[in-house]
């Protein structure tokens, strides 16, 4: 079984949240932002987003209004995600 998005996901819809997920542009797409990039109804980019766990990962931190942000896991973690974490821990437990 392969491991990567490319080779597991047909599908030409949920092919377009994927491609937009990977574009080198943004490190985390909000639902609003992926169904504007992409076209399809925020409701069923929500369905595919969550459909996927083993190639999409959701933030532990929000975007600045609260939203949830997803990346795919093939992404990895950034200097810049471990900083807005550790971040949003501390002056949220202070």
């Amino acid at each position: 079984m392969s491991s990567s998005w490319r080779d597991r996901i047909t599908d030409p819809i949920e092919r377009k949240v994927f491609e937009a997920l990977a574009d080198p542009q943004w490190d985390f797409r909000t639902l609003p932002g992926l169904s504007k990039a992409t076209g399809i109804a925020e409701s069923t980019v929500k369905d595919i987003v969550e459909r996927y766990p083993e190639f999409i990962r959701r933030s532990p931190v929000p975007d600045s209004e609260g939203r949830a942000l997803y990346t795919l896991v093939s992404k990895g973690s950034s200097l810049r995600e471990w900083y807005r974490t550790t971040r949003a821990f501390i002056t949220k437990s202070t």
